[in-house]
This record gives structure tokens, sequence and C-alpha cells, in this order.
């Protein structure tokens, strides 16, 4: 699961949490008042800050859009050929 630390009143949270649920990802969003910038923590991957996160969110959006292409029923198979 995605864990999102973030410092009060953080404006991007709310585009974060979009992005995610667009993935259909599971995601907890935290709020943490001592934090100078945010964190994602993904298993033992971390990304620090805005850009890092959103590279992150920018890599894991290509990985399920290039899932979605490679699936099979897309495209049409004649089982006599």
């Amino acid at each position: 699961m995605i864990t999102i630390f973030y410092e009060h009143a953080n404006k991007d949270v709310s585009i974060w949490t979009e992005r995610l649920d667009q993935l259909f990802l599971k995601y907890n969003m935290v709020e943490d008042s001592n934090l100078l910038l945010p964190r994602l923590v993904d298993d033992k991957k971390i990304a620090e800050g805005k850009a890092a996160i959103d590279a992150y969110i920018d890599s894991l959006e290509q990985f399920v859009k290039g899932w979605y292409d490679d699936r099979c029923d897309k495209y049409e198979f004649d089982a006599g050929q």
C-alpha cells in the first residue's frame, strides 16, 4: 500500500488523492505536522518532496496505462487461423 505523509495545509494532497483514485490503488494519506517535505512510501520505495512524489505517481500511471494497453481482449483473434 502507498502511504503519503504530508505537512499541514499541503495543497497537493487533493491532486495526489485524485490521481491515485483513478489508478484504483490502495493508499493512505497521513498528516504529520513535523514534516518539512511530503514523503511517499511504497513498500521499500521512498519518494521525498513534491517533484519526486509527482514523478513516482507519473510512473505508476504509465505502468497502469501500459498494463491496459497490453491486455489481450482488445485484439480480435480468429481461432481458425
